[in-house]
């Protein structure tokens, strides 16, 4: 089966790759695409086997396509380089030490990517460390969560949300293509809406090494409507320790009508609920850890089988690209058995798998659970999909 998506994806490269008509030196670039390494943690020592990758990835772009990385590693100055044909060029090295955690970071990066190769397409690869939408107020005590652990200075995380605002005023992207830990979350996707028209991650946990960038580089420029699922699958086929990655793409397009769809079964849901009001999760699917369970998990469990099927089919078009492996590796989600073959809290079928998370608030006694049902009511899913409605 591995075999098989590697030669349709090659297919796919020979077909569809940029292409520009060199009698037409005007004509701008197809692509733009910038790897954001957010590498001051405990990350770096992957930047330059996955630079490396991104070189060997790069033979397959053509000219007409800017491959672009934002560099920040521990103990030394961030810089931007161009990777091309297998080489690397640095163009700019900063005077200054920044945080990649920051907004204001993130949207430097992405003007200097516009304002110096512009193009008709742009893309974001987001590389480092992310766990969902987990907001947490900057404090002393805990830092903020969410995407781009940057440890100079102090921890600081930068939330999604922040994001979302980073990304508004530039170019709208083609992709966002999320190389870290559980960031394909309705709550993140929908916070992120306006800024892209697809993006591809996992709801998972996923290896340290990261994606196979010598095969994904070039289905990031490639130019087909369904390279998002190139991509997808070029991610699944990689097997980490012996395991593959299950991966899913959201089309942004439809995260409204997903949430009204949302809103209208989770209305039905209520009733199935318990007397606390909360719902019964036990043995539903979740990825990292007891927060972030399976959407259609839940929604399969909790909704009438009509309400489910008519949800169902608004889920399948803001999700059209949904790879399931029936276990993944995982440092949090236990195993049931030394063979790791089995999870132990829950069974991944066809019918039930979904690959993008949803916060189910819950009546629990821990803090995180206290503050965690607080801080969903900052997401603008909360209000949009009708969590508010629910008394949740």
């Amino acid at each position: 089966m591995r075999v098989i998506i590697f030669q349709l994806i090659a297919a796919a490269l020979l077909l569809t790759a940029c292409h520009k008509d060199k009698n037409d030196p005007q004509q701008p670039d197809t692509q733009s695409v910038l790897v954001y390494i957010a590498g001051d943690n405990n990350l770096q020592s992957f930047i330059m086997s996955d630079v490396k990758q991104m070189m060997e990835g790069s033979k397959q772009v053509a000219s007409d396509c800017n491959l672009l990385l934002f560099v920040d590693q521990r103990g030394k100055l961030p810089y931007f380089l161009k990777v091309e044909k297998g080489d690397t060029i640095r163009i700019e090295t900063l005077k200054e030490s920044v945080k990649t955690s920051e907004a204001e970071t993130l949207t430097m990066a992405m003007k200097w990517m516009t304002e110096h190769y512009s193009a008709k397409n742009y893309g974001l690869v987001l590389w480092g460390h992310a766990d969902g939408w987990l907001v947490w107020k900057p404090s002393k005590s805990r830092p903020r969560h969410a995407y781009g652990q940057d440890t100079t200075d102090g921890e600081s995380w930068m939330n999604i949300s922040d994001m979302a605002q980073a990304l508004a005023p530039l170019p709208h992207l083609r992709f966002i293509f999320a190389d870290c830990c559980c960031f394909q979350s309705i709550e993140s996707a929908y916070e992120l809406r306006n800024t892209a028209d697809y993006i591809i991650g996992s709801a998972a946990e996923i290896p340290g090494e990261g994606a196979p960038y010598q095969t994904i580089i070039p289905l990031l420029f490639n130019q087909q409507d369904n390279f998002y699922q190139l991509v997808a699958q070029a991610y699944n086929a990689q097997l980490s320790e012996g395991y593959p990655e299950p991966m899913a793409a959201i089309k942004t397009s439809e995260m409204d009508n997903l949430a009204q769809a949302t809103h209208t079964a989770l209305k039905q849901c209520a009733v199935n609920l318990q007397t606390d009001g909360y719902p019964n999760v036990e043995e539903l699917i979740y990825y990292f850890d007891q927060s972030l369970f399976d959407m259609n998990d839940f929604m399969l469990r909790f909704a009438s089988d009509n309400v489910y099927t008519e949800w169902r089919r608004t889920f399948e078009k803001a999700v059209p690209c949904r790879l399931m492996t029936t276990v993944w590796m995982a440092n949090h989600v236990p195993y049931l058995d030394f063979d790791s073959t089995t999870f132990r809290d829950f069974e991944i079928t066809e019918e039930r798998y979904g690959g993008v998370s949803m916060y189910v608030p819950q009546d629990k006694s821990s803090t995180f659970y206290q503050q965690q049902n607080e801080r969903i009511k900052e997401m603008q899913w909360y209000q949009a999909a009708g969590l508010a409605e629910l008394g949740w």
